[in-house]
């Protein structure tokens, strides 16, 4: 433990959070950025939800601030206050670390299995109400924005979005599981209003991907790669995919009069049987052990997932 004479010397070192100097109001931006920051997490604990910030007189705001960084070495400098402007421009915690550069901020998530809290709160900690989900996907699409809704503008009013991508320290791609690689996400700066995004990871063993719209399995690099499903029936499909130790789900398609191009998706009918005649139409990525056949009762004159031959729009 340090001793008293320590302490004193850290309070004095801190006198930006104290009463009455330019800064210095416990309910400033800048101090409870800072005893959010320095609170967010027990030390030497990883589990559990986020402490709040707690408002306290001004002597005990300073004596917490000051015994956390004692307890725990974070080095508390003046970007996590924003220089005295009242604007944080980083953050950082075992989860996630995001840093001001431009006119935009770039997160980068080091543990994409946390709890979408502690994101929303590092953003938060920056002035930015940004709900971040991650979510499994098929190797693919790691790294990138799965389909989901975007809310919040810009202060400038230009036209918003969140490039994002598996990157190292240098911006270089890099690969799921690489040492030193990350899930960069970048977001600007004078966003308002709230916005929610989806990232996609790297699924666990035998987890349902979580994608709208899934990966398509017969393509290069899928788990049907080089054997073609469509128009096929059911009864001729399965065999082979079982051949090659996977799983089988479908999805029922609705399809509309006339058969236009494109298809529906009515969850009561997800539960019925499906036949060894239904005809298959595509099959998609559901996990990495499993595949999900897209599947009609009926043969159709065109494939409606294509609205044509599927040779029209996929080249292998």
């Amino acid at each position: 433990m340090k001793n008293t004479d320590e302490i004193d010397a850290m309070t004095r070192a801190l006198a930006r959070v104290q009463p009455g100097q330019p800064v210095g109001d416990p309910s400033d931006p800048e101090a409870r950025t800072l005893l959010a920051l320095i609170t967010a997490e027990e030390p030497a604990t990883a589990v559990g939800e986020p402490r709040r910030a707690r408002h306290h007189g001004p002597r005990r705001l300073v004596l917490v601030a000051a015994a956390a960084v004692l307890a725990t070495g974070i080095v508390v400098g003046p970007s996590l206050l924003g220089n005295g402007r009242g604007v944080a421009t980083s953050y950082a915690s075992s989860e996630i670390e995001i840093q001001r550069e431009g006119d935009e901020y770039v997160a980068r998530i080091k543990d994409p299995y946390a709890d979408h809290q502690k994101y929303r709160e590092a953003f938060k900690a920056l002035g930015l109400d940004v709900d971040v989900r991650i979510v499994p996907v098929a190797p693919g699409k790691v790294g990138q924005e799965v389909t989901g809704f975007q809310d919040g503008v810009r202060k400038s009013g230009k036209e918003w979005t969140s490039p994002s991508g598996m990157e190292d320290r240098d911006g270089k791609p890099c690969m799921a599981q690489q040492k030193g690689c990350y899930l960069v996400l970048r977001v600007p700066a004078d966003l308002t209003g709230k916005a929610y995004l989806r990232l996609g990871r790297q699924a666990n063993p035998g987890e349902a991907y979580d994608e709208d719209g899934g990966t398509i399995a017969t393509t290069k690099g899928g788990s049907l790669a080089g054997y073609r499903v469509d128009e096929k029936t059911v009864g001729e499909v399965v065999p082979e995919i079982e051949k090659r130790g996977l799983k089988v789900t479908y999805l029922i398609m609705t399809v509309g009069p006339g058969n236009p191009g494109g298809f529906g998706i009515d969850p009561d009918k997800q539960s019925v049987p499906v036949g060894k005649d239904w005809v298959v139409w595509e099959a998609e990525e559901a996990a990495s052990d499993t595949v999900r056949l897209l599947v009609t009762d009926k043969r159709y004159d065109k494939n409606p997932v294509y609205g044509g031959p599927r040779d029209n729009v996929i080249t292998d």
